[in-house]
This record gives C-alpha cells, sequence and structure tokens, in this order.
C-alpha cells in the first residue's frame, strides 16, 4: 500500500525512465495487456482443468470447492488468491398472506420466517456442504470486517437465540400457521383443502444446489411439501431477482453474494437487505420492513449518531429487529479461492476478489509480458442488463463492467480505504466531537473539527423538476442552514484535458452535471423520467443533504455538505465524477438516449420501472436495447437535443452536442453497442449466446501502466492463544497473544486493537475487554481475580478478535480452559 506522495513518486520514476531513453512516445498507458477475453465456464472443476491446459489464464469467480482446492495447491503451475467476503443466505418471498391467486405464503409471515433461522444446522453445512471452507454467518455482518467485532456481544447472544433447534421452531410455525387458517392433514400443512407446496429456487452452479436440498429436508421436518427448482443464475434472475412477487412463482431461492471490497463500515447493509431504500428489483419494493428496523436502518445510514456508543446501541437493535424480520436468513461465510495461472498477476479484493475491484484491468499481467492477451474464465457472463443507472449490480456483469469506467478515488483491496485517482486534494470539516478518524499516510486528505458549519447561501440546495433548475439554499432555507460535515473536493487541474470517453469525446463538466441532476429527478413524480424505486433513495438523501457549490469549473472544486458522515476521513467524499459508482458510467450524450427511450416508455433505467411499463430493462451492451437507443440517437442528431436544457445549456454548447452525437453514432457504427466508458479497458463486443465479453486496451487512457502496481500480498494476520489449561476460580489467570505474519512478528503500530471475549461452556459472553500490547507481535490479557470467580465452574474460552491496520479483515484465535473451584 501507498499514500497519494508515493504514487507520485512512481509517476515521476516511470516518466524518468521514459524520457531517459527518449522514447515518451512508446509510454504504455493504461493496461499493461492489449486484450481481455471473458469467457463462461460455470464449473470451477473445468476452470481448473483448463487453468492447467492454459486455455484460461484465470478464473475470475470464487469457490469453496475443496477438491479443486486441493488440485491448486498441488500444482505448481496454478496459484489462487484468498477471498472472505462471499456469503450464502437464504433469501425469501415475503409477500402475503396469500399470493394474487389465493394460495397462502406461509413466509409471508415474519413469525415463520423468523423461526425458520433455527432449520439451520450451520456448522453441518459449512462442513459437509463447504468441506470446510466456510464458517457459519447468523447475520449480515461478515465476521472478518471491523463492525463484528464493534458489536460481537450482541451478536454471540442472538446467535445463541437463534441456535439450531428444530423442535422450538417446529412449535412457533405449528401455531403461526394455524393462525393463518393452515390445516396440518397426514403431517402435511394444506390451506383451504389445497396442500401448500413450498418453492424451493436453488442454484445449479455450485453448494447451493446442495443447499436447496438441505432446506427442503427441513421444511419438511416442519410439515411442508417442498419442490426445489434447480436453476442457473441466468435462469433464476428473472424469476426471484425480476418477477412478480405477488405471482408466487417461488418461496425460498438459494442467495450468493459477495462484498465488493473491504467494507470499514457496514452501517449501509441493513438498508440494502432490509428495506426499499436501495435496491429497486420488485422483490425489494414489495418488502414491508418492521417500522422500528426501517428507522434504525436509516439512522444508520444517515449517520444519525453523534457517539460510538450511540452507533452501538442503533446497530446491536437493528440486528435484533432483522432476526424478527428476516426477509433473508444468512447461513455461511465463505472462505474462497479464486485460482489463476501461477504467471499471472491481478490486483485481487480480499473482500470482492478479482471483480470487486477497479484495480484489476491496471494490474493483469504475465510475468513481465507487455500487450497480448489474457482469458479470464467466470462462472456466468452477460447475466443482465448494462447501464449505469440501475444496471446490473451482477458481480459477474462487474467483473467487466468496472474496467471500462474509471473513478474519482480508488478502493484499497486489503485495506477498504480510498486512495486519489482524479481527486487530489480534500478537506474535510466535521463537528467537534464526532468519532472521525484519519490515516497517517492520507496526506490528500486534511480534517478539521469546528463548532458549526454554515451553508452558504448560494448553494445549491434542491432539484426543482418542474422549472428544470438547483434552488439555491437561501430560497429554501431563508432563515439560514448548518451542516455536521462539510467536504471540498478537488480535481485534477489537468482532468478536462486528459479525460476521454471511449467514443473520443473529451471528458467535461456536463458528463458530471447531467448524471448527478439525473440522480435527483428520477425521484420526483413530476419528472418525465420519474421511478417509483429511486424515490425512497431520493428521501433518504434530502434528509441529509444539506448542498453542494462549484468553486471553479476548471480545475473542478466544488463544496459538498451533509448530516451524513463517515468515522474514516478519507471517506467523506462525494466523488461526481462517477455518481452512479455501484453500476458504471456514461457520457452525458448516451444517457440522454436512454432518457429518451424511457420518456417513450420503450426502455427503463431500473428493472422495476421496466416491469411497470412492459418495457425492456435497458442494455446499452447488447440486446434489444440497441435498435431502439439507435432510433433515439437519430432523433437526437436531427435536433440537437439536450436533456434539462434550462440548466445545461449554460455548460454544454451547441457544437459539444453536435460533436458528441456524432461521435456516438460513430462508435455504434463501428462497435455495434452503445456503451461507451472512460476506463482502461473498452468494450469490444458483448457476446450473448456464446457468453463472451471482449475488452480492449485504451491507449488514451490518461495513466501509465503500472500506476497501481502496489498491492502484492496482504498482510492478513496469524493468530495464536497461549494460556494455562486450568484456571482457579478467584485467581489472576493470564493468556498471551501471539500475532505474525508469515513467521515475523506483527508490529504494534500495525495492529489497532486486540478485543477479547470470554465465553462459557452454552457459548454466553461472560465478559469482554482489549488486550494490551507488550511489544512487536505480543499481546497479553490478564483476568482479575474477581472476573475469574465468576466464570462458571467447568469448560470456558477465550476468544481474542485481532484487527490490524494493513488490512481490513479481522483474524480470530481461541483458547479453552477449564475453571476449577
Amino acid at each position: 500500500m501507498f499514500n497519494s506522495k508515493t504514487r507520485i513518486a512512481i509517476l515521476a520514476v516511470v516518466l524518468l525512465f521514459v524520457l531517459s531513453f527518449g522514447a515518451l512516445a512508446e509510454q504504455r498507458m493504461g493496461t499493461w495487456v492489449d486484450e481481455v477475453i471473458i469467457v463462461e465456464e460455470p464449473s470451477v472443476t473445468t476452470a481448473v482443468s483448463r487453468l492447467k491446459a492454459g486455455d484460461l489464464d484465470i478464473w475470475a469467480s470464487s469457490s469453496t470447492d475443496s477438491n479443486a482446492f486441493n488440485a491448486v495447491r498441488e500444482d505448481p503451475a496454478l496459484d489462487y488468491y484468498q477471498v472472505f467476503g462471499s456469503y450464502t443466505e437464504l433469501t425469501f418471498n415475503p409477500v402475503g398472506p396469500t399470493f394474487t391467486d389465493g394460495r397462502l405464503n406461509p413466509l409471508g409471515s415474519r413469525k415463520i420466517r423468523e423461526a425458520t433461522n433455527m432449520l439451520l444446522d450451520r456448522d453441518y453445512i459449512a462442513q459437509e456442504i463447504y468441506g470446510g471452507l466456510a464458517v457459519p454467518k447468523h447475520n449480515m455482518l461478515n465476521g472478518s470486517f471491523v463492525d463484528y467485532s464493534r458489536v460481537v456481544e450482541t451478536a454471540r447472544a442472538l446467535e445463541i437465540k437463534y441456535a439450531y433447534d428444530v423442535e422450538k421452531a417446529n412449535e412457533i410455525i405449528a401455531e403461526e400457521m394455524k393462525s393463518l387458517g393452515a390445516e396440518l392433514v397426514n403431517g402435511k400443512w394444506h390451506y383451504k383443502g389445497e396442500l401448500i407446496e413450498i418453492i424451493v429456487l436453488a442454484r445449479s452452479e455450485d453448494e447451493r444446489s446442495q443447499l436447496g436440498d438441505y432446506f427442503a429436508q427441513q421444511l419438511g421436518r416442519v410439515g411442508f411439501a417442498v419442490k426445489v427448482d434447480y436453476r442457473s443464475g441466468a435462469e433464476a434472475s428473472p424469476i426471484w431477482m425480476l418477477g412478480d412477487p405477488w405471482a408466487g412463482q417461488w418461496h425460498v431461492y438459494t442467495g450468493g453474494w459477495s462484498a465488493p471490497v473491504v467494507y470499514r463500515d457496514q452501517g449501509h447493509i441493513f438498508n440494502q437487505m432490509y428495506t426499499r431504500r436501495t435496491m429497486s428489483a420488485p422483490l425489494w419494493q414489495a418488502m414491508e420492513p418492521i417500522p422500528e428496523l426501517d428507522e434504525v436502518s436509516d439512522k444508520l445510514y444517515r449517520k444519525e449518531f453523534s457517539t460510538m456508543e450511540e452507533r452501538t446501541a442503533l446497530y446491536s437493535r437493528a440486528l435484533e429487529l432483522a432476526y424478527e424480520d428476516s426477509p433473508r436468513i444468512f447461513v455461511v461465510d465463505q472462505t474462497s479461492f479464486l485460482p489463476h495461472r501461477a504467471e499471472i498477476s491481478v490486483a485481487s479484493d480480499l473482500a470482492g476478489g478479482v471483480s470487486g475491484t477497479g484495480l484489476w484491468p491496471m494490474t493483469i499481467r504475465r510475468g513481465d509480458e507487455v500487450g497480448g492477451r489474457i482469458t479470464m474464465g467466470a462462472q456466468q457472463v452477460l447475466v443482465d442488463p448494462w447501464n449505469p443507472v440501475e444496471g446490473s449490480n451482477q458481480s459477474f456483469d462487474q467483473l467487466a463492467i468496472r474496467a471500462t469506467f474509471d473513478r474519482g478515488f480508488m478502493t484499497d483491496p486489503f485495506t477498504g480505504n480510498y486512495h486519489p485517482q482524479h481527486i487530489v486534494q480534500m478537506e474535510v470539516t466535521v463537528e467537534e466531537g464526532l468519532p472521525v478518524s484519519k490515516s497517517p499516510d492520507s496526506d490528500w486528505v486534511t480534517l478539521d473539527f469546528v463548532p458549526e458549519i454554515e451553508v452558504p447561501g448560494d448553494a445549491w440546495a434542491e432539484w426543482d423538476p418542474v422549472n428544470q433548475r438547483f434552488i439555491t439554499v437561501a430560497e429554501k432555507f431563508p432563515e439560514g442552514l448548518t451542516a455536521t460535515r462539510k467536504s471540498v473536493i478537488h480535481y485534477a487541474d489537468d482532468l478536462f484535458d486528459t479525460v476521454k470517453w471511449h467514443d473520443g469525446s473529451p471528458y467535461t463538466v456536463g458528463d458530471m452535471l447531467l448524471t448527478y441532476v439525473l440522480d435527483w429527478d428520477r425521484g420526483y413524480e413530476e419528472s418525465q423520467v420519474y421511478d417509483p424505486s429511486a424515490a425512497p433513495s431520493l428521501q433518504t438523501a434530502l434528509k441529509s443533504f444539506r448542498g453542494i457549490k462549484i468553486i471553479s469549473l476548471d480545475p473542478f472544486v466544488y463544496e459538498y455538505y451533509t448530516e451524513s458522515w463517515s468515522l474514516d476521513a478519507e471517506m467523506n467524499i462525494s466523488d461526481i465524477f462517477a455518481v452512479y459508482f455501484n453500476y458504471g458510467t456514461a457520457p452525458w450524450h448516451t444517457l440522454a438516449l436512454g432518457m429518451m427511450a424511457e420518456i417513450n416508455g420503450e426502455l427503463a433505467f431500473s428493472s422495476s420501472k421496466a416491469n411497470s411499463l412492459g418495457a425492456e430493462w435497458l442494455g446499452y451492451h447488447a440486446g434489444p436495447s440497441l435498435p431502439i437507443l439507435k432510433k433515439h440517437l437519430d432523433s437526437a442528431i436531427e435536433t440537437n437535443y439536450l436533456p434539462y436544457e434550462n440548466f445545461l445549456s449554460d455548460f454544454i454548447s451547441e457544437e459539444e452536442i453536435a460533436t458528441r452525437y456524432a461521435n456516438a453514432k460513430a462508435w455504434y457504427e463501428a462497435k455495434g453497442h452503445f456503451w461507451i466508458g472512460n476506463g482502461p479497458l473498452y468494450l469490444e463486443k458483448a457476446y450473448p449466446t456464446e457468453r463472451m465479453v471482449h475488452l480492449k486496451r485504451f491507449e488514451d487512457y490518461p495513466f501509465p501502466a503500472g500506476t497501481w502496481s502496489g498491492f502484492d500480498e496482504p498482510r492478513v494476520a496469524e493468530v495464536e492463544v497461549i494460556g494455562p489449561k486450568r484456571v482457579k476460580s478467584g485467581e489472576q489467570a493470564v493468556f498471551q497473544i501471539d500475532i505474525s505474519f508469515k513467521g515475523e512478528a506483527y508490529k504494534m503500530e500495525d495492529i489497532q486493537e486486540v478485543k477479547y471475549l470470554v465465553l462459557d461452556a452454552a457459548g454466553n459472553v461472560a465478559f469482554s475487554g482489549y488486550g494490551s500490547g507488550i511489544f512487536d507481535g505480543w499481546f497479553e490479557v490478564k483476568l482479575t481475580p474477581e472476573e475469574t470467580a465468576q466464570l462458571p465452574i467447568g469448560s470456558n474460552t477465550i476468544e481474542v478478535i485481532v484487527l490490524p491496520t494493513l488490512v481490513g479483515g479481522a483474524t480470530f484465535g481461541s483458547h479453552t480452559f477449564v475453571t476449577l473451584p
């Protein structure tokens, strides 16, 4: 890892080297490779065989197949990356109590959903189905991320409350089924004389097919008839994610998710998993969360707290309510591997793997080779439509998408913190007392604390969809307005001179502003592109947003005011360069074509609106959207169409409008699609039938190859707890924690904290605390005589959680001892 000064130094060395040989024209920009081919390979077993044969260079999906893992470890021609961000859950169809056709949906009941937590023997699943390459997962928090350790006491108590107990689950389910009017006939539940059949939609490509079988058996034990419907991801997505939940085509889906990055703060996760606010798919829009859970989730998302103690209380309550609501239940965190040929190097995120990081296209390389082709395999290719507003968020699609767009900042694949890319400087000011801190090596960020932050009257406070202009703070809040946080973001001086879109169009301020306006506009009923699924997100944003003010157009500098803030100073950022960070980015002129098609009712940015309109979900990369977009391109050329003309005409000239559409037309005629990005690779062609994506190096990318080559190997801590096997009640007990990496002691300065829990035989937390650092690689925990006197006689365990600063993942260690009277 390195700070921005180091990165600048690397760039300087690269330039000096090139200049010294008088070969500036030959400087390699963007990527080391010339092209990347991504092909579908559903089976990890077959993928390993193809890697051995040299048919694949890397399989960019992660796996927990123990046989395949052993085959990779035993072959010197192969290697692998470790990934811990993938997890498995069971998604429920929560609508009800009955479907549209009158069938009872048992999982429409919160009590039944809550009880299903007790139907899972997660230890069995981790060991038998996942071959030991997984650990039990009881809630949405990743045990390796820092937030789990912050609320570990509550988490452990809930894990015990909802532990595997079929008899208890059966009692709760039976009582609730009877209250819903169902009858148990010959051991199976019926409703109005008809057998209730639960449909489990099980993914066929991996362990989730076995998980579907297992859960079907468990449901059978509590009286349900079950049908398991095995489907690939491409076959399942139109049913569970895009279909109408009220149609009752499914009850349970064996879901798989991957955290794309190491999350330093998972405060957003409750909003994502339990409310309507962040996902536009019909399933999410059909959710009816417990009102208190909805409220607490929103508070965590918007940082409506001022101390870590308040945050912990909100988090703990959210965890409790999440179990009670249970629109999904969690099964295992996977300890996955991502196989590749030994000569291939690439940045891989500790949580999300290769597909989770935007660094992969700039770092992938075969040895010291310059140029050439890399062939990637992925479990799925071209799953859902690509569009940067509300397109596919499937990790399989994001693998290619993330290579085609650029960002103002990059996420560290080991720690999850931010590094500057096109953003070169940020000044963060927050209200006094807030628990915000800055990493010592983040020299591009300044952090200040003040008693009050006043929002200037000429800052933009809200979009007016009718008059197509921004309302100022002075207009909306004539009495004045304050904010909790202010960030001043500075982009590089040469941003508009060096950044180009793949169709040759120079990047301009219009690209920033149209995207920003569209993000607002879609949430208002008065808008021509109103999308009901965008309204909850807008309302959440309005609760926190206080204003934005452009200080300079070139270089581009703006101030951002908000009630929302992050624990890390570096993350108090709003990157207007890439507004739709999760889905990709696009120039204003191709977004305009999508808007025209949506206004005309032919295409829609979101799957939810596409379903309601009976239109196509917009895809810029391939498929039936393309001729529709082409038709609107012709119309745009004819009329010199500019969306939000009242506002954008001050920033986008008539000449730019004409040039942009001409460039898009030339691109479409040459490439046959409208996926135009600004990243280090561009989309040459997508092949939906062949399940293949062809990416090529973008020669006009502004950063040299090797800019991000500093991420080699994450220093994941290795932990051993040493202590007595017997502890006498009422006497002091001392435990040592040995912390190392590849046999070398972990430096004290690189360890954030060492937390410990003392657990009784039933797993209850007796007490917790923090270890003391003695010297490099050595921490100590002392249990006082008063503490050991509180322990029950018999078996007890001390468990430690080590949080290094060099990686975002925690390492656990434990030691079991017997307490004697």
